[in-house]
């Protein structure tokens, strides 16, 4: 048979056009289709082989009988469907066990002809039925309404002659909407901050921002009136690898785990105990280091980790933390095993690089592991990781007290009654060489393309963010597993998840390798069902979900947010009107975070002063056509700005009504905008502490790699000096008043 390459991209769910994010048309050319096909792992050039490839995907449903996971949501319709020959006997009968989350059983049966026939279709030479078995109808009194949860399902058939027996079904059912804090039900509005945890500043720190770090500035936001403190992705990064450049918060080795740089040493409890690492850290020669690293401007990754982990590992020698005779020794023993082998896979390849670094290996990625080591369930592996067991035990106990700090910054908030505490973030994707694609047991990460993101303003030439591809179908086939765990794990010690381009929720930019950016293609994911297992976890977890949604979202998208309770993200500089103002923040959506600037743009102090521009100009992302014509853009925006802070009263005659009468941002004019925010409709408001303390560079400038130093850059100020700034306490007073205000409308 001749394929038709197109109609299956369409069946694979690859998309022919899409509307941008100016609402212009757009197709996708056949050859980026085409080349997103064999990304996906379609092998184009082998027709035979292709063939009985879509063969064999189109029988595999009907033998299987039921689908490997169905989803279903409060209020929709308790349907499981099944895929039954048609000519079976008359006395065939359907047997069924459903298992619960809990462990409870229940078992029937009935005659197959009673169940309904929703649709019929012929597929290789056969007639298959499509039945309908309705939940709880033919389950007993006691389960007649199924618990949220992630429960399993299986049938058998028996028409005298042959026996049939389904796949086990993954059966989940989730909540419509996501948790939403009380208070906010009531219609309070609240404030916060959001930080790059690296980047702050304290008198005791070793050169990062630390958990301890977050604690502290936990208490200060809360102390000033403020109920959250939103966070950078604290994801696992590769502490091995010496480039200074592969430090990206938001290209992490995995999303599983956590970033050990932020452990605070001091805060172990073993350290107190061990002489060794005491006697070290006292030491002249110590302290002269490590106040070098506080002093610098820039987080120097390398030299922080060696400081810390040399300490660290003297501490788990001592201590011997596998002792399970210790209550500590049980405890990280119980998050061994709780951890299973997402753990492992960790440590073993934070390890493994380290080992390999030390070779003289050049082992940036699992790709330039050596080859018997790329297999990460490989027998090679498994012998490995024996054999250099501590180091690997090392790496857990890192993740361990990683975790362990997290939790305690979040519990001393929720403590002090922060309605929220943390907020996290969660990034788009990992990087092709990281250790969830190592350790990706399910098959469902594809090396050959990247996610990306069509042109837009912010990126005309598209974007490629080099984040390994997950391929639809087998997360499906592998039941959510992953997607669950991720979920999940994201959602501990903290009370939101921002979920970073949250587009990608209905579709992905996949990126062919060796192609452009342009040259990309809409896959779509089972929207459906990632929202629903995203709605179970933030209820069980009572956490708030924040999404990004910002750039290229299509309205279904938007519309299927909005129904789970999941708050959009509104951006101050990007809510303009048709008429080129601004749009009253009053007028913005109620279930929604604004804010004024993101991690992404200048600061408030960069962009008045468009040292963005000038800077940009340096390293060549500007010509000077580009600044000319930005500048003049800024010059009408800022006027617009000034026009609406005096029209809706956000300041008064000591902010000038001219642009250019104001060459430099104030404390005045920040105060305005702060306090113009805060009177908004939005349930949550996210300030910048760089804006609060007159931070002029970035701390990432898209389209920069290694022009400059992104994801480095700390704040000015120690964050136990940040409430006695008598301008920050002027400030955060009235942000609170002013959201007490919202709150009263």
């Amino acid at each position: 048979m001749m394929i038709d390459l197109e109609k299956f991209a369409d069946h694979v769910g690859i998309a022919r056009d899409y509307y941008d994010c100016n609402g212009q048309y757009t197709q996708i050319t056949k050859e980026a289709r085409l080349a997103t096909l064999g990304a996906m792992g379609y092998d184009l050039k082998d027709e035979k082989g292709l063939q009985n490839i879509i063969l064999k995907e189109e029988i595999t449903p009907y033998n299987e009988i039921l689908d490997p996971v169905t989803v279903i949501r409060e209020g929709e319709r308790p349907f499981i469907m099944m895929r039954t020959l048609e000519k079976l006997s008359e006395a065939a009968v359907l047997s069924w066990t459903l298992t619960l989350e809990s462990g409870e059983v229940y078992k029937g049966s009935c005659p197959l002809n009673e169940i309904e026939i929703a649709d019929y279709e012929e597929v290789q030479g056969r007639v298959y039925d499509t039945r309908r078995f309705i939940i709880p109808n033919e389950f007993p009194q006691e389960v007649a309404s199924l618990p949220l949860g992630y429960h399993t399902f299986k049938v058998a058939i028996d028409d005298g002659v042959v026996h049939y027996d389904s796949i086990e079904q993954s059966l989940i059912i989730t909540p419509l909407k996501c948790y939403e804090p009380e208070e906010i039900k009531q219609g309070r509005k609240f404030w916060g901050v959001s930080v790059q945890l690296y980047s702050l500043r304290s008198r005791n720190n070793w050169g990062v921002g630390d958990f301890h770090d977050l604690k502290l500035l936990l208490k200060a936001v809360h102390d000033r009136g403020g109920e959250f403190v939103g966070l950078n992705p604290l994801h696992a990064g590769y502490p091995a690898n010496p480039d200074p450049d592969m430090i990206s918060p938001y290209s992490p080795s995995s999303r599983r785990w956590l970033n050990i740089i932020y452990i605070s040493v001091p805060d172990v409890p073993e350290f107190s105990t061990c002489s060794v690492a005491k006697n070290y850290v006292a030491s002249s020669a110590f302290t002269k280091k490590l106040q070098s690293l506080r002093d610098r401007d820039y987080v120097d990754y390398k030299s922080v980790l060696d400081l810390k982990l040399k300490v660290l590992e003297m501490i788990f020698d001592y201590n011997r933390m596998t002792d399970r005779r210790s209550n500590r020794g049980k405890k990280f023993l119980e998050f061994i095993n709780q951890g299973g082998e997402s753990l492992m896979s960790m440590a073993t390849y934070d390890a493994m690089q380290r080992t390999f670094y030390q070779k003289g290996i050049n082992a940036w990625g699992w790709m330039k592991f050596p080859k018997e080591y790329q297999e990460c369930h490989g027998p090679f592996v498994i012998k490995w990781r024996e054999l250099n067991k501590e180091l690997v035990y090392f790496y857990c106990y890192l993740q361990f007290l990683a975790q362990e700090q997290l939790q305690d910054a979040y519990q001393a908030a929720c403590d002090e009654g922060m309605v929220l505490g943390t907020y996290r973030d969660l990034a788009v994707g990992v990087s092709e060489g990281s250790c969830d694609v190592w350790a990706d047991s399910d098959d469902i990460y594809r090396g050959s393309a990247e996610i990306g993101a069509p042109p837009d303003p912010l990126g005309p030439l598209g974007q490629s963010w080099g984040l390994a591809t997950i391929e639809p179908h087998a997360l499906r086939r592998s039941r959510y597993k992953q997607l669950i765990e991720l979920y999940r794990a994201n959602m501990q010690s903290c009370g939101a998840l921002r979920i970073d381009h949250a587009a990608g929720l209905y579709r992905f930019w996949w990126v062919p390798v060796e192609h452009k950016a342009t040259e990309g293609a809409y896959v779509n994911n089972n929207i459906h069902d990632w929202l629903g297992i995203i709605a179970l976890e933030s209820q069980r977890n009572k956490c708030m979900i924040i999404a990004e949604d910002l750039g290229t979202i299509p309205l279904e998208l938007r519309i299927a947010l909005k129904e789970v309770g999941a708050l959009s993200y509104k951006l101050f500089f990007g809510e303009k009107a048709h008429d080129g103002g601004y749009i009253a923040p009053q007028d913005y959506e109620k279930q929604a975070l604004s804010a004024v600037t993101t991690h992404d743009m200048p600061t408030l102090l960069g962009w008045w002063s468009d040292y963005d521009l000038k800077m940009g100009q340096e390293l060549g992302i500007y010509t000077e056509d580009d600044v000319k014509r930005i500048g003049d853009e800024r010059k009408y925006n800022k006027q617009r700005i000034l026009d609406s802070l005096h029209g809706l009263g956000s300041v008064g005659e000591e902010v000038p009504r001219n642009a250019n009468d104001i060459p430099q941002m104030t404390h005045e004019l920040i105060l305005g905008i702060e306090r113009h925010m805060c009177r908004g409709s939005c349930v949550l408001f996210s300030s910048q502490i760089e804006d609060w303390i007159g931070v002029l560079k970035p701390v990432n400038v898209p389209g920069t790699f290694r022009e400059y130093p992104n994801w480095r850059r700390k704040l000015t100020v120690n964050i136990e000096d940040l409430d006695k700034d008598n301008f920050v306490k002027e400030l955060t007073k009235a942000m609170t008043q002013a959201r007490e205000e919202a709150s009263d409308k």
